[in-house]
C-alpha cells in the first residue's frame, strides 16, 4: 500500500511525507521529451508533489516546490510550462529552472535551485533511489 512506501517526519515544524527508495515515480514512455511530469506520492494532508523530468536521455527530479514562494510550478491544467524545451517556469511568478539541473534560469528564484530527488532509470521506469 501507498502507507509502506510513503512515511512522514516532521521538519521545521511541518509534516512532509518520505520517498523510500526504490519508489516508482514514473513511466518513461509517459515523459514528454522535453518535458515535465507533476506526480503525487502519499496520500492524506501531506502527500509530495514531485517534478520528474525528461530532456533528451537525463531524466531527473525535483521537489514541486518553487523556492522563490513555495508554490508548486504547475498550472491549473496541471501542467507545467516548458520553454525553448530547457527551461521550466513557475507558474506564480515566472521563476524559470533548468529540466535537466533544476538550477535556476530566471526570473524570481535568485538563484536559488529546486531540491533535487536521486532518481534510478529501469526496465523503462524512473524510481527514486
Amino acid at each position: 500500500s501507498d502507507h509502506d512506501v510513503a512515511g512522514a517526519s516532521v521538519q521545521g515544524g511541518k509534516r512532509v511525507t518520505l520517498l523510500a527508495p526504490g519508489t516508482l515515480l514514473a513511466r518513461v514512455d509517459a515523459l514528454h521529451d522535453p518535458g515535465a511530469l507533476v506526480v503525487t506520492i502519499g496520500e492524506g494532508e501531506w502527500p509530495l508533489s514531485v517534478l520528474v523530468t525528461r530532456r533528451g536521455a537525463q531524466i531527473a527530479a525535483f521537489r514541486n516546490k518553487c523556492p522563490h514562494a513555495g508554490y508548486p510550478l504547475q498550472r491549473a491544467d496541471g501542467r507545467v510550462l516548458v520553454q525553448e524545451g530547457r527551461y521550466m517556469v513557475c507558474s506564480a511568478h515566472g521563476a524559470s529552472f533548468a529540466l535537466e539541473t533544476g538550477a535556476c534560469a530566471g526570473g524570481p528564484c535568485n538563484g536559488n535551485a529546486l531540491e533535487r530527488i536521486a532518481v534510478e532509470v529501469r526496465d523503462g521506469a524512473v524510481f527514486s533511489a
